[in-house]
C-alpha cells in the first residue's frame, strides 16, 4: 500500500519562474500513474498542451479558474471536474481572486512525474496549509 500525507510529500515547480507548484502525492516510480495536487497563484495557468497516451483528470479543490479542451472553455469552480482525452489539447488557468488548487491524476504517466521532480523543490505556505487541510 502508498499512503500518506499532503504535508509529508515533496512540493515542486517545474521551473523557479513558475507561478504554479505541484504536491507530488504519488508518481510514476510508485505507480503507473502521477497524482499532484497542483496550485496556481492568482492569475497562473498551465501552457496549452497535450499528451499522447494519458488521461488526465482534473478535480478542483479550492478556487476558481476556466478550464478549455479543445474548443471548448467552461468555468471551474470547488466540486467540479473534467477528464482530458489524449490528444486532446488543454488549458487550465486560475481566474479568481485567490489561489486555484487542483487535483490532477494523469494515467499512464508519460515522464510528468520526472518532469516535476527535475525543478526546484519549494514548500507549501500557510495559505496552502490551511485549504488543504480543510479539503481532506
Amino acid at each position: 500500500m502508498i499512503a500518506g500525507r499532503f504535508d509529508e510529500r515533496p512540493v515542486y515547480k517545474i521551473s523557479p519562474k513558475d507561478s504554479n507548484k505541484f504536491v507530488l502525492l504519488c508518481d510514476g516510480t510508485e505507480v503507473p500513474f502521477v497524482s499532484v495536487v497542483e496550485i496556481f497563484d492568482v492569475g497562473g495557468q498551465t501552457p496549452p498542451n497535450e499528451h499522447a497516451e494519458a488521461f488526465e483528470y482534473f478535480y478542483v479543490l479550492h478556487g476558481e479558474g476556466v478550464a478549455t479542451v479543445g474548443d471548448t472553455s467552461m468555468p471551474i469552480s470547488q466540486g467540479a471536474y473534467f477528464i482530458v482525452s489524449p490528444g486532446e489539447m488543454h488549458q487550465v488557468r486560475n481566474t479568481g481572486e485567490t489561489r486555484l488548487y487542483v487535483l490532477t491524476t494523469m494515467i499512464p504517466d508519460e515522464k510528468f512525474s520526472a518532469l516535476i521532480k527535475s525543478g526546484p523543490l519549494v514548500s507549501l505556505d500557510d495559505e496552502d496549509l490551511k485549504v488543504l487541510s480543510a479539503a481532506r
